[in-house]
């Protein structure tokens, strides 16, 4: 990956601390988390049915992050996109987070 593989996607005023924000990259919609001045990006939509995760529960503890799909109660971990809690069991897609001058921006995880 290159310089150029980075899209920008806001900055961290755009983010409410602790709750999910969606934002759409090339048709594909990102789920972003905003802790601090630490974001999370994986994709927004459960791959169990494709409930929207933006609308689940956000919760960040010191050793992990996560968000639970509110439609069947899957959870995904923020940092990577593993399944924590079915009846997902495929991960949700991860993405690079760079926080620049407090510009966000995102390219997907090789």
């Amino acid at each position: 990956m290159t310089e150029n593989d980075w899209i920008a996607v806001g900055t961290l005023d755009d983010l409410p601390d602790g709750e999910g924000h969606r934002v759409e990259i090339d048709d594909v919609t990102v789920l972003l988390v905003r802790s601090g001045d630490r974001v999370f990006a994986i994709g927004n939509r459960c791959t169990h049915q494709g409930a929207p995760l933006d609308r689940g529960r956000v919760q960040v503890g010191a050793s992990l992050a996560t968000v639970t799909c509110s439609a069947h109660g899957s959870m995904f971990d923020l940092e990577d996109g593993r399944v924590l809690r079915g009846p997902a069991s495929k991960p949700e897609p991860a993405y690079e987070v760079r926080v620049t001058d407090r510009s966000v921006a995102l390219r997907p995880r090789a």
